[in-house]
């Protein structure tokens, strides 16, 4: 596997814990506004935020409309109506505070390292939020360059976010580069349309692998990562 030289990680629900850090910043909104704590009001919420981000991976809508509507959307459901903007505020501050990493992350990000291998942070999200996150968690120095949609303008799948990496690292070899995320929508569709090849992160084991986006790779834990690489576990 050493024609890899260049690993494009994804973050959220790959190398940084989400679910861990949406479930707490969720909580601080769900609280603050004296809604029941139950998994019906958290589904509520999960449903209507996975639906905007799908509509702005498609470019259906703006990052703008995305954030000023989720929050706005979700307490419109308990007859709440308030500035979705300054609730998202609210949320993204919570969520800056997420610094807990996926089981193995370190290690993993420590031997492919230490092995010579140049890592990249590929993300869709909010620039501020992700780097103090990964200020947090102390994982910065991991990562030759940190690619984040918001800066770049453009979001995975878009295969202008990838050529938008290719030209800033001056390499252009495809078959260098290989993309690691838990996504098929994003990650590894992005990567598909780029035209490199692909680590699907199967990490909850609950969705199956569409033949349309079909990954090079799959693993549902992240020391699987080590063996396709030839590299053995600290």
């Amino acid at each position: 596997m050493m024609k890899y030289k260049k690993l494009i990680f994804d973050l959220d629900n790959t190398i940084l814990d989400f679910e861990d850090t949406e479930e707490k910043a969720l909580k601080k909104i769900i609280n603050t506004y004296k809604l029941p704590y139950t998994t019906e009001t958290i589904q509520s919420y999960k449903e209507i935020t996975h639906d905007l981000w799908r509509k702005l991976e498609q470019g259906k809508i703006t990052r703008e409309k995305l954030f000023a509507s989720r929050f706005f959307l979700f307490l419109e459901k308990f007859g709440i109506e308030v500035d979705g903007k300054k609730v998202d505020h609210l949320y993204r501050t919570a969520l800056s505070e997420g610094f807990l990493m996926m089981e193995h992350a370190h290690e993993v990000l420590t031997v492919l390292k230490k092995s010579g291998y140049k890592l990249y942070a590929g993300t869709n999200g909010v620039a501020q939020t992700q780097r103090q996150r990964l200020k947090g968690a102390e994982l910065n120095h991991f990562f030759e360059n940190i690619f984040i949609s918001e800066e770049i303008g453009v979001e995975k799948p878009d295969p202008q976010f990838f050529n938008y990496i290719f030209e800033t690292l001056n390499s252009y070899n495809n078959e260098e580069y290989l993309m690691i995320g838990d996504s098929l929508t994003s990650d590894i569709k992005g990567a598909k349309n780029a035209g490199i090849d692909s680590v699907w992160y199967n990490f909850d084991r609950l969705e199956k692998n569409p033949k349309a986006v079909q990954s090079t790779y799959t693993i549902t834990n992240l020391l699987e990562l080590l063996p396709l690489f030839g590299l053995e576990k600290i």
